[in-house]
């Protein structure tokens, strides 16, 4: 072949191959003696053959990179998935940790003004961690409040300075012995329908 052939099959040779075997040959006789090594002629078939491998080659590549990136995703959603349900746990620990603790003031502050007798209004008002701390403060609280003896009953609030006794309550509640005919007893009682004779 001459030159002006190999040039331009040297062109047409595909872009995956490195510029170096670009050169014109003009370029290469000038860069390496003629006695180094001589020039390979260009063989289409060989050329063809060479392109077709790296083209498999290339789609095998691809393929795994595609394989690599579904692995590598697959990978990241499991990390994201189990980091997902560890924080998850780790809010509802937390949650837990924190309704435990108030349930256990709540508890101490409840046996606190059972103990000292404390108004149960003044129950959010206790400052403390412990018992001893909720106790002091309880009895902190109880040397401000005024000290007022309660003049009511319990059971029967309307009528505490009145004390009756025993008799006196069963003949309230189930009545006298009253003969129900006598017109006398009828009449104190302001009771009855009387007709003149």
């Amino acid at each position: 072949m001459t030159e002006e052939n190999q040039t331009v099959e040297t062109t047409e040779q595909p872009k995956a191959e490195p510029a170096a075997e670009l050169e014109t040959p003009k370029q290469t006789e000038a860069a390496t003696p003629a006695s180094d090594t001589p020039i390979e002629e260009w063989d289409k078939e060989r050329a063809a053959a060479t392109i077709k491998a790296q083209r498999l080659h290339e789609k095998e590549l691809e393929a795994q990179l595609k394989d690599y990136a579904r692995l590598k995703a697959e990978e990241q959603k499991r990390i994201e998935a189990s980091m997902t349900e560890q924080e998850r746990l780790q809010k509802e620990r937390d949650e837990l940790a924190k309704e435990s603790a108030q349930l256990k003031a709540d508890i101490m502050r409840r046996d606190v003004i059972a103990e000292t007798g404390l108004p149960p209004q003044l129950a959010d008002r206790l400052k403390g961690e412990t018992l001893e701390e909720l106790k002091a403060d309880a009895e902190g609280l109880l040397k401000l409040l005024p000290k007022t003896k309660s003049t009511q009953s319990v059971t029967n609030p309307a009528n505490a300075s009145n004390e009756e006794t025993e008799a006196q309550m069963r003949e309230r509640l189930y009545g006298a012995n009253v003969d129900v005919f006598d017109v006398k007893t009828i009449k104190a009682k302001g009771g009855g329908v009387f007709w003149d004779k």
